[in-house]
């Protein structure tokens, strides 16, 4: 998340320095009266960077795990050439424990949304904007577990938590204040919640073996970006951040993905282009 504040603070520098630019070049004002319509309609396309805040036991590391199905029934299969499988003699097997936990870097993890935009005008620089949207993302865990064998020796595996397919509809609903428009160009903040419905496409009784959200949450959104006016249509480059309210972890899972967590929340950045 470091990353994406930098990134967020770049990106609206460069923005501002855009529409002063806009700002002074510009002599034709095009869509004098369209912030006056009662509403209007339109679409938003973005990337977006997903990941979780981990709410962990107190001194996990030190927690003993005595079953070895839970390992044996959550092995994945090799990811880029990666052997990612928990393999060990069962005869040999005392224990396990689950001593780190930490974001797998290397795999990519931008998501796309995509959705429709609805904005109804409530005052001359507030409007209410409900725009339904689809997202897919991906989030990577890499655990480092020791195995622990009767003759005192012990084993280090280094399973990912793979997460493919985590897919939700979002109904985020926004209050979006605009300033006062220089030329073709206008700045705003929006700010509101956003109901979250997930949901991940398996086959049947294919077993869960990844970190799994609840179906539901709500997430609070804080963004900006700019409205930019030409002879058609209004477009915006828009960025926000999502902070998750409610503990996204399933409460019906076993896998050891699980096991050392103890609640999550959902935090996101997206960047969308928008067009009205």
């Amino acid at each position: 998340m470091k990353k994406s504040i930098k990134a967020f603070f770049l990106f609206l520098l460069v923005m501002i320095c855009a529409a002063e630019a806009q700002a002074q070049g510009r002599k034709i004002i095009y869509l004098q009266s369209y912030d006056k319509a009662p509403y209007h309609f339109g679409f938003l396309l973005g990337a977006n960077f997903m990941d979780y805040n981990l709410i962990v036991k107190e001194n996990y590391q030190d927690i003993v795990y005595t079953d070895p199905q839970i390992l044996h029934n959550s092995a994945l299969p090799q990811i880029d050439g990666e052997d990612y499988g928990i393999n060990f003699s069962e005869s040999e097997f005392g224990s396990y424990q689950i001593i780190g936990i930490e974001r797998n870097s290397s795999i990519p993890r931008v998501g796309i949304s995509i959705g429709l935009i609805g904005d109804l005008r409530l005052s001359e620089h507030c409007n209410l904007r409900l725009s339904p949207t689809f997202s897919l993302s991906e989030i990577n865990y890499r655990y480092t577990i020791q195995i622990n064998q009767k003759d005192g020796s012990h084993i280090l595996k280094h399973p990912g938590s793979h997460n493919p397919n985590l897919c939700c509809v979002e109904f985020p609903l926004h209050l979006k204040y605009r300033s006062k428009r220089y030329n073709n160009v206008a700045a705003y903040l929006l700010s509101g919640l956003n109901p979250k419905l997930y949901f991940t496409a398996r086959k049947k009784n294919q077993n869960i073996d990844w970190l799994k959200n609840k179906a539901g949450d709500v997430a609070l959104e804080l963004g900006s970006g700019f409205d930019i006016y030409n002879q058609w249509f209004k477009m915006g480059i828009e960025a926000k951040f999502g902070f998750g309210l409610l503990n996204a972890l399933d409460d019906g899972q076993v896998y050891y993905y699980a096991q050392p967590i103890k609640g999550m929340r959902n935090k996101y950045f997206q960047v969308s282009l928008t067009i009205e």
